[in-house]
Parts: structure tokens; C-alpha cells; sequence
């Protein structure tokens, strides 16, 4: 059977087309994601294309590991990696293998937008701002600038660009009002400069960087450019009309050479140009490319004819300025997934939206007793804050459900608990913070005794709480209510000590570890394994990730106050800070449109669709780019309605079964709010009827239908919460470490990779890393031809140095030392050696048995003299004497990767310590790889049905997560 078998006519015709660029108009639900995969399949194994000549880009790190998941999945056998990167890691993997030959440090630290802003913050007065430094607060306008900058970057705008045509402006100037707009756009063009001349003498990056310096890269070395021509012969991009002009003339430039180039994508779906997407680009490649071969994919097997019938009537109101229109192509989208039209779309109208919201849950109820799951529903919002009415009646209805890019980390009851502690810590007076503690589950208060004790502390004139309660827990003391002998407030008394106490010697995510222990906060929501208390865990795990983040750029005089002052200034800058948990649950998801693209659910209300929110308001850009400097030409007049109406038929396009639109007269304010335009046209198609509400109906108040929203007459809701026994361990892609978790302790593999709580990075880990990639840059630029003599190495160590995790900067200093003095041996073993350039570095791989692929990298493999070769896998440390190679299951799959997919011979497999420039060595022979293969599929199954407890032993006491377990020995 061949890969493309399965696939519709369209879809086949794409998947195979092997040379030459081609164009995919892929329209929603059409399996764009399945041709992609397709085609990397076709040239693979029926073309015998490399697998390292293919490139493939995509925009989300989910939509890459999607790809990759079914790549490995639809692959018969195991293969050298295929490079499936978004642009972003595309661009970053590129700049640290080769922005050295344009100046930039390979070390560079890509900076998150919180982290730029507090950047910008630091650095406010090198910047020469006057008209655009707000007097009352001087860092309003920094998270404006920093967007300013990225769109920049989407136009490949550089600032000496900026700058002259800025200047000229000035120079150009008919009166005094042009000229202080010129004035204006200088100032902010010289930001630009400055900001860029920061980042490089810090040697930091931001994502916009990535793209902008690969571009430069390739401008100025035709030499970098020719050799990734050669590498990367075959190129498809994903959601193509979604890329920015950066982004297209980086690919333009990639494909030159060969044109072997596909592209997909969807002008119907292009909602991006806010964060500089580029609609033109589709139209672009069929002018770069005139005699590229089009191929229009239109069978659809997500939704039924009439929500596509309906979409498309919508989305039609956009000619002439649509490629349906230009190209004179048919986009139509056929239903193929079901055998009649489907229920009609239906559209209900209502006199205030307390009743719309009421409408809402009656209609999921009623889904989930037709028989629907909860998570096969979903709420999709124009703006975030639309959301809330509908959040709020879902807690009184008691339906499941989980909210995405909202209000954010913060808002979430488990991570006030958490700022709590800090704000506590940070100012032990602050009682606002400890009564919130004291209220904590764990020390089982009841409100009425806290507040009774704090009526008591007024009256008594104690100010604050925590230093009375030191002073009057006593034996026999009663000075307040509820602290007699035995008081209730001794654990939390006891407990808020101790943690003090900690923090004046430890950093934040220690203290925070050391809370979460002797509190048993973490172990009190695994006691009752929900659903709930899982999402609430990975919340808890993202907050210690960004503590985490935070402490790896230096230590801090006063810990919990300054990262009390990072979250003040993150939010600040983001307006909130965005969650990214998603547990697999059953449970209604409540999101914005743009939040759902990609995703698709069997029921879809759309709400609130009046004027003004859906679409919504065309608000003007507060710091425009120059129209002179942007190269794209976008048709039409109304742009912003265009993208509006685009954005609703990507909501439209999201329901498979039902699709429920719906508006109401009053929301906030005394206006009569107006239907929305979408509204009406989507009342033109025959695929949609009305439902009017407003006839017979009683003039209606949120105040009275309160409380209504919690039961439904009719339909009993189902029970809520599932208890979540045992998380389903995805052992479709595995690695060795995931592997050596599992063996050690199923519940670490838990904590690891399930909940994903992060873990300080130990120092020994960090020294580790620092002399591996220092030792790797040595031999890239050694295997580039380049002679790289002692001080050479020294320069690559200072680089490669990562100075996080020490417990001071003595402790950090003699590390450091002791790590040169481990590269001296090293360079001196190696030139005696005469410095062998190795056959291979990090040379990846996806190793396939049976259902399941294996990832890892290999650090280093040479050619020996007889021709075979041998693995080398560095360690820093000193060789270990009492070491079975022989069982080393990390070496068995280098071995097993190097047999079944570089098809190369290996006669040794070493052990490269690095501390004393010393080997051990070991081989495999064909029995061997074949009980390793039995070995590892064992492993799988047990995974599969492991109950994920804990097997307590001798590494607990290493175990990085023992804080955390009931069971630790």
C-alpha cells in the first residue's frame, strides 16, 4: 500500500507532486495536516529523497509536534530526522549554528516579551524620548514601543532604514505640523536603533530577531545561504497565508535555488495581520512563480453542508477581493463526513443578554444529554472579556469547563495562594496576604474563627496579624478569641515561621518548594486525583517555571520582593499572564476565535455578535509604520471588515454538528445594541434560520435571572467531576530519558512529564552543559575547517558558560575554573590525537518499534581507521569503575539508530569523560540489539498499564520532586 493510498483525489494530486513549486488552497477542514505528512512520506520512501534534504515550517509549536506525530506514526520504519520547525526555531537553530559569521554570539539569550519590556524598563533614559514618555507614568508607552519594534521586523525594516526616511520627512516638510510628525517618527526610528544596539550588547535576542538577523545572515553570506540551499532541497510551509514579509522572503530565498517549494494555506482564513501576517504573500508566490501547479482542496470532512453553506455565504462578501474571485478558481467546500445537510445553522435573538447567556447552558446541557461529551462543546468569544458572563453561569451550573487566554495564570485561586505566601514573605505585615494563608484548606480555620481573631487584633489595637499571633499563641494565653491552649492557629503560625525563616536564605523556588512540602498543598490535591486538581497541579508547575525563569538571570538581594515586582511589571507589560496548561478533560471549552484556529468541536455557540464586538472595533494603530516603508499592497477599502468577516468564518468553520450564533439587544450600557452585519448575511443563506426570543418576552434583568442559570427544568446535568485514576501516558514518542524517569519511579515520570513541574536546575547540570557545548561549538568549527587553537577554545567556554543554579559567585568561580582546567585535558588528549574530525555531530534521530519512536541525539561519531565507526557519548565527570556498559540502555539505542537508520557499522560505542580525558568503551553485537529491542517494548507496556505510583528507595533522597511525595524513603 502506498502512502497515498488513503487520500482524496485533490489530496493525492498534492502529496505527490515531487518537483517544482505548488500552491494548495486548502480551505478548513480539508486534511491540509494529512498532505503535508503525506508528501514528506511520498519523498522519503518512494522518491528515496534524504530525509535531512526536507524542511517543513510551521507557526505553532503544537501544529510541529502534531506533524511530527504523524509522521512517525504514518513511517513503516525508524529514519534520520526530517526538520519540522516552526520559523521561529527554524531561524534560532540556524543563527547559533552559523550567526557567528555575522557577529552574533552563539550563546545569545532569546528574550520572552516580559523579559523585553523589563529590558526597555531598565534602559529607559538611553532612550531620547519626549514626545512618547508619558509624564505620569514613564513606562506606560514601553509595551507600544516593543510592538512597534516587532512589526518592524515583520517588514524587515532596519533602522538605519527608519531613520533616513524619517530625516527625510523632516527635510520635506511643507509646514510646522509635518514637521513635528517627522520630529515624532524620528524619535521613535532612533528608539528602534537604540533598542537593537542594547540587545546586541547584551547579547540578547527577541523572537522578531530571529528572522530578522537569518535574513541578514543569508543577505550578507552567499556562502551560508548556497550551503542550506543544498541542505534543505525540499520546502513546505504551513498556513502560508499567515507568514509576514520577513517570513516569505526568508523562504523565497531558502528555495531559490531548486524551487522545489509547497506551500498551503487559505486566504479565507488569514486573521493574523494585527501581529503582522501578510494576505498579500499568497498572491506574491503566483507572481514569483507564474507556472506553479495549483492544487484546490475543497472536500471537507469536518462539518455539515449547511454550517459550510453558511460560512460561505459570508465569507463570499469579501469578493472581489478574495483568490476565489482573482484566481477563478471554486473554493466551495463539499460536506464528505456525513450523509444529509445537517440541522440548520440557527441564529437566536434575545432582549437582554442575561437570557442569551441563560440559552447558552440550556444548550449544552442538552448536547450532553443527546449524548455528547463536554469537551465536543465550545464558547467562542470575538474578545476575551466577553467571556465572563458566560464563566460565571457555568460555576452555578456546575458544567465543566476550561478557559483559554483569558484573564491568565493569575487569575486562578492556586496561584493567589502562591503570591500570598511571597507577598508574605516579602512583608510579613502585609495581612491582607496573611489572611489569605491562614485561610488556607490545609489548616482546616473556619472563617468565623479568622475573622473573629481579626475583630480582636482591631479592638485590641495589634498591628499586624502575624507578629500578634507570635506573641499570643501561649500556653494559657488568651488575649484573643479562638487562641486558647490549643489554638488553631498554631500550624499556620508554625508553618508561616518556618518558611520565613527559609526564605532569608534561599531563592524563591526553594522557598516555594519548602512551602509546598511542609505545607502539603501539592499532596493534598493528588490525595483526590480530579480533573480539577490536575489542571490546578500544572498551574502550580507553570508559576514554578516562571520563578524558575527568572532566578536563571542572577541571584537577587531580596528574592520574594523582586519577583513580586517581575509578576507587577509582567502584567504591566502583557495586560496578563498567559496560561498554557492543557489538561486532556472533559469539559466545555470557553476561548476567543483566534484562540480556536486549528481546533474544531461538535457543538459551537458564538455570542454577543452585535456591532462593535463581533466585528469589533478597527482601532488605529497608536504608533503606524510609515505606508513608504511597508512593501505590501493590500486591495480593498475596508480592510479591517474584510479580516472581521474572515475571522468569523474561521468561528463558523469550527463546528462539525450544530452551530448556534446568537446577539442581544441590551448588554452593558442603556443603548439598543445593533445585530451584527455577519448576522445578517448569514440570514441570507438558505442553510440558516432565525429564532426570535424577544416576542412574548418579560423585560428582563441580570438580577433576576440569577440564580435561574444553575438548573435546567428539563435536563439533568451530568456529574461533573471524573476522576482522573491514572493519567494516559502518550508512549507514542519516547526517549531515553523518559524512560530512565519511569524505571526509576513511575510517579517522578509523573511529576516530569505529565503535571510538567519544572525543577531547579542543578549546578552540576549546568557545568555539564557548559562544557558539552563548549567541547560540540570546538568541533563544529573545526569540522567547518576552521583551526581552533587553545585561547580559541577559551572564548568558546566564556560563551558557553552558564552561570545559573550555584549556590554564590565563589561557588560559581571554582567551578568555572575547574571546567578549564577539564578543557585544558581535553584539548591536550585531543591534540595528541591530531584532533580527528568527527564523522557527525548531534546527529538526530527517530527510531521506530512497533508503534512506538524513539528520539535522541547522538553527541559525536568518528570514522576508524578499518572504516566502522565509533559512538561517543561525553560525560563530564571522572570514569566510573563499578559502570556495566554493557547494560547501558542509552548507548543499546545509539547503537540500534546507527544500525537501522544511518545504516553505518559501529564496532565500539564510548563513554568520553571529559574531567580526565579518559574512555570506556563497549559493543553491541545482533543479539544484543535484538534483546535491547525486547527490552524496550517491555518497558512500553508497562507504561501503559502502570498504576504511576511510587517505588520508593535509595533515589528518593536524589529525587528532585520529594518534596512533593507521600512515599519518599
Amino acid at each position: 500500500m502506498t502512502v497515498t493510498e488513503n487520500l482524496n483525489r485533490g489530496q493525492r494530486e498534492a502529496a505527490e507532486h515531487t518537483d517544482g513549486p505548488l500552491l494548495i488552497i486548502a480551505g478548513a477542514g480539508t486534511g491540509k495536516t494529512r498532505v503535508i505528512t503525506s508528501r514528506i512520506l511520498h519523498l522519503m520512501l518512494d522518491v528515496k529523497v534524504p530525509s535531512s534534504q526536507i524542511l517543513a515550517l510551521t507557526f505553532t509549536e503544537k501544529a510541529t509536534e502534531e506533524m511530527q506525530a504523524r509522521v512517525d506514526e504514518m513511517m513503516p520504519l525508524s529514519y534520520e530526522e526530517v526538520t519540522i520547525k516552526t520559523f521561529h526555531g527554524f531561524c534560532d537553530a540556524i543563527l547559533r549554528e552559523r550567526g557567528m559569521e555575522i557577529g552574533i554570539d552563539p550563546g545569545y539569550s532569546l528574550l520572552t516579551p516580559a523579559q523585553q519590556w523589563l529590558m526597555l524598563k531598565q534602559n529607559l533614559f538611553a532612550f531620547e524620548l519626549d514626545f512618547y514618555r508619558p509624564l505620569g507614568n514613564p513606562y506606560k508607552f514601553l509595551h507600544t514601543l516593543l510592538g512597534h519594534f516587532s512589526r518592524l521586523k515583520d517588514e524587515d525594516i532596519l533602522p538605519e532604514k527608519y531613520v533616513k526616511h524619517a530625516e527625510k520627512v523632516i527635510a520635506d516638510a511643507a509646514d510646522d505640523v509635518e514637521k513635528e510628525e517627522g520630529q515624532k517618527m524620528l524619535e521613535v526610528a532612533k528608539a528602534y536603533a537604540t533598542y537593537q544596539r542594547l540587545m546586541a550588547e547584551q547579547n540578547c535576542l527577541d523572537f522578531g530577531d530571529l528572522q530578522f538577523y537569518a535574513l541578514r545572515l543569508f543577505e550578507k553570506r552567499s556562502s551560508v545561504l548556497k550551503e542550506m540551499q543544498q541542505r534543505f532541497r525540499y520546502i513546505m510551509v504551513d498556513e502560508f497565508q499567515d507568514t509576514n514579509l520577513a517570513q516569505n522572503k526568508l523562504v523565497m530565498m531558502l528555495a531559490n535555488e531548486h524551487q522545489n517549494l509547497v506551500v498551503v494555506g487559505d486566504d479565507d482564513q488569514a486573521i493574523y495581520k494585527w501581529r503582522g501576517a501578510s494576505l498579500s504573500n499568497i498572491r506574491q508566490f503566483e507572481e514569483r512563480f507564474p507556472d506553479a501547479k495549483k492544487v484546490v482542496l475543497t472536500e471537507n470532512y469536518r462539518s455539515t453542508q449547511t454550517i459550510l453553506d453558511t460560512a460561505y455565504g459570508v465569507v463570499q462578501k469579501n469578493n472581489p477581493f478574495r483568490l476565489e474571485h482573482e484566481a477563478q478558481i471554486d473554493k466551495k467546500l463539499i460536506a464528505k463526513g456525513y450523509e444529509n445537510a445537517g440541522e440548520p445553522v440557527e441564529v437566536h435573538h434575545f432582549l437582554h443578554y442575561s437570557e442569551e447567556v441563560k440559552h447558552v447552558i440550556e444548550g449544552i446541557h442538552k448536547a450532553a444529554a443527546d449524548g455528547a461529551s463536554y469537551k465536543d462543546v465550545a464558547i467562542l468569544v470575538r474578545a476575551n472579556q466577553h467571556a465572563a458572563p458566560f464563566i460565571e453561569a457555568m460555576k452555578d451550573a456546575e458544567i465543566p469547563f476550561t478557559v483559554r487566554d483569558t484573564q491568565g495564570l493569575l487569575r486562578f485561586e492556586e496561584i493567589k495562594d502562591l503570591v500570598a505566601v511571597l507577598r508574605f514573605l516579602a512583608k510579613p505585615q502585609d495581612d491582607v496576604a496573611y489572611f489569605r494563608m491562614m485561610s488556607f484548606p490545609m489548616f482546616g480555620i473556619d472563617m468565623g474563627t479568622i475573622l473573629e481573631a481579626v475583630d480582636g487584633a482591631k479592638k485590641a489595637g495589634f498591628s499586624p496579624l502575624f507578629y500578634y499571633l507570635q506573641k499570643s499563641i501561649k500556653k494559657n494565653e488568651q488575649t484573643l478569641p479562638g487562641l486558647e491552649e490549643e489554638s488553631p492557629f498554631e500550624e499556620v503560625l508554625k508553618l508561616s515561621q518556618e518558611v520565613l525563616e527559609f526564605s532569608r536564605n534561599h531563592d524563591v523556588y526553594r522557598t516555594l518548594g519548602q512551602f509546598l512540602d511542609l505545607s502539603g498543598y501539592v499532596r493534598r490535591l493528588m490525595a483526590e486525583e480530579t480533573d480539577e486538581n490536575a489542571e490546578k497541579i500544572q498551574h502550580i508547575a507553570e508559576f514554578l517555571e516562571m520563578v524558575k525563569e527568572f532566578e536563571a538571570d542572577g541571584q537577587q538581594e531580596r528574592p520574594a520582593l523582586a519577583f513580586l515586582e517581575y509578576l507587577d511589571s509582567l502584567q504591566e507589560a502583557l495586560g496578563a499572564i498567559p496560561s498554557t496548561t492543557e489538561i486532556e478533560r472533559d469539559a466545555v471549552s470557553i476561548l476567543s476565535v483566534h484562540g480556536s484556529k486549528g481546533l474544531e468541536f461538535g457543538y459551537v455557540f458564538v455570542p454577543t455578535l452585535v456591532n462593535h464586538r463581533f466585528p469589533g472595533i478597527n482601532r488605529k494603530d497608536p504608533l503606524p509604520i510609515p505606508e513608504e516603508l511597508i512593501m505590501e499592497e493590500l486591495p480593498g477599502d475596508d480592510l479591517h471588515i474584510n479580516e472581521e468577516r474572515r475571522l468569523f468564518y474561521v468561528a463558523c468553520t469550527r463546528a462539525k454538528q450544530r452551530l448556534f450564533l446568537s446577539y442581544s439587544d441590551a448588554y452593558e450600557g442603556k443603548k439598543k445594541w445593533k445585530v451584527s452585519p455577519f448576522v445578517l448575511e448569514a440570514l441570507e443563506c438558505e442553510s440558516t434560520q432565525e429564532i426570535d426570543h424577544t416576542e412574548n418576552a418579560q423585560e428582563v434583568t441580570a438580577d433576576r435571572v440569577h440564580g435561574s442559570l444553575t438548573k435546567h427544568e428539563e435536563v439533568e446535568s451530568p456529574m461533573t467531576k471524573k476522576i482522573l485514576t491514572v493519567p494516559e501516558i502518550d508512549v507514542r514518542q519516547l526517549s531515553y530519558s523518559k524512560v530512565a524517569a519511569f524505571e526509576t519511579c513511575p510517579l517522578k515520570y509523573k511529576f516530569r512529564y505529565y503535571f510538567k513541574i519544572p525543577t531547579p536546575q542543578p549546578h552540576a547540570a549546568n557545568f555539564g552543559s557548559s562544557i558539552h557545548n563548549t567541547v560540540n561549538a570546538f568541533y563544529e568549527q573545526r569540522k567547518a575547517g576552521k583551526e581552533v587553537e587553545l585561547d580559541g577554545l577559551k572564548e568558546l567556554y566564556e560563551e558557553h558558560w552558564i552561570g545559573a543554579g550555584y549556590e554564590s559567585r565563589g561557588h560559581e568561580a571554582a567551578r568555572k575554573k575547574m571546567g578549564w582546567e577539564t578543557l585544558q585535558n581535553f584539548y591536550a588528549k585531543e591534540e595528541e590525537a591530531g584532533f580527528k574530525v568527527p564523522a557527525f555531530l548531534e546527529r538526530g534521530f527517530r527510531l521506530k518499534l512497533g508503534n512506538v519512536v524513539f528520539s535522541g541525539r547522538i553527541d559525536r561519531i568518528d570514522q576508524l581507521e578499518d572504516g566502522t565507526y565509533e559512538v561517543i557519548d561525553y560525560k563530564t565527570g571522572t570514569s566510573k569503575r563499578n559502570i556495566n556498559l554493557k547494560k547501558d540502555l542509552q548507548l543499546s539505542l545509539y547503537a540500534l539508530a546507527c544500525k537501522e537508520i544511518f545504516r553505518i557499522p559501529v564496532s565500539k560505542l564510548s563513554l568520553y569523560y571529559l574531567e580526565d580525558a579518559s574512555k570506556a568503551s563497549t559493543e553491541r553485537t545482533e543479539k544484543d540489539l535484538a534483546e535491547v529491542k525486547t527490552e524496550l517494548l517491555e518497558v512500553v507496556e508497562d507504561m501503559k498499564t502502570s498504576d504511576m505510583k511510587p517505588t520508593p528507595g535509595f533515589h528518593c533522597g536524589f529525587c528532585e520532586y520529594r518534596v512533593l511525595c507521600h512515599a519518599a524513603a
